[in-house]
């Protein structure tokens, strides 16, 4: 499995994108980020893509996903979300008045961007991949996934807080090699990780022991781009006793 880190960042700026993770050229993990960073080509092999939750910095750049796809895609690009994501999508974007309704264009059968609805708990297929959709806690209805190829598997927590079935439900997962996880804020914000519902360096290694396993890889997402530098170095300061990996924007993994 091959990850490239499109964008990592917890909001746009400062040299910061937002989310977005290709997966082997062809599966996108969250869609902040894309039509900036890769080519038409590029582009033109992503068929599907798997949204973490509706919040813009997870799902901005899909209005222009939506256009190059009518534009030049020949079969459509397939949007996998619960439900409450893809209703939010449908109203608030997709809806005439923000954006073209490109689902319905020239009409639901012929659209080059289809929705498909997940269900929290229930193992999809999704091109090549098993795909699990895991309930975690931020303020708004919001997965994290389990993506498995078959020969190696990656666990993605989206944006969370304090959270316990996503460790439960991946930490048995014998094909795991990497856990994307985010740190938002400074542990002096602890505060306001907890009002948004997002971590810290101290509240990530509480989350990660609850993993209860040594030999899967930690790559850490989502910094605020204000914060980064302090972010940072709150996680050096960790990882003297929690091995970790920063991600940074166009970063390559292969697991």
């Amino acid at each position: 499995m091959r990850i490239n880190i499109l964008g990592c960042g917890g909001s746009k700026g400062n040299g910061s994108r937002p989310t977005a993770f290709l997966v082997d050229g062809k599966l996108l993990l969250d869609c902040g980020t894309a039509t900036e960073v890769l080519s038409l080509k590029e582009f033109a092999l992503i068929d599907n893509i798997i949204i973490s939750h509706a919040h813009f910095d997870h799902i901005g750049d899909l209005p222009f996903i939506a256009n190059l796809a009518f534009d030049m895609k020949k079969d459509p690009i397939v949007l996998h979300g619960i439900k409450e994501s893809i209703k939010d999508i449908s109203a608030h974007i997709f809806n005439w008045r923000i954006w073209p309704d490109f689902p319905k264009i020239p009409n639901a059968k012929n659209a080059k961007l289809s929705y498909r609805t997940l269900k929290p708990q229930k193992k999809v297929v999704v091109g090549p991949y098993s795909v699990l959709a895991i309930p975690v806690n931020h303020t708004v209805p919001t997965v994290g996934y389990l993506i498995d190829d078959g020969q190696t598997a990656l666990a993605y927590t989206g944006d969370t807080y304090n959270t316990d079935l996503f460790w439960e439900k991946i930490r048995g997962e014998k094909r795991l090699r990497a856990v994307i996880i985010e740190s938002s804020f400074p542990n002096r914000l602890e505060e306001a990780a907890r009002t948004t519902r997002h971590l810290t360096p101290s509240l990530l290694e509480e989350e990660v022991k609850k993993l209860k396993r040594d030999d899967v890889e930690i790559y850490v997402s989502h910094i605020k781009p204000v914060f980064r530098k302090e972010v940072i170095a709150d996680l050096r300061r960790l990882s003297k006793r929690l091995p970790l990996k920063i991600l940074e924007d166009d970063m390559k993994i292969k697991l």
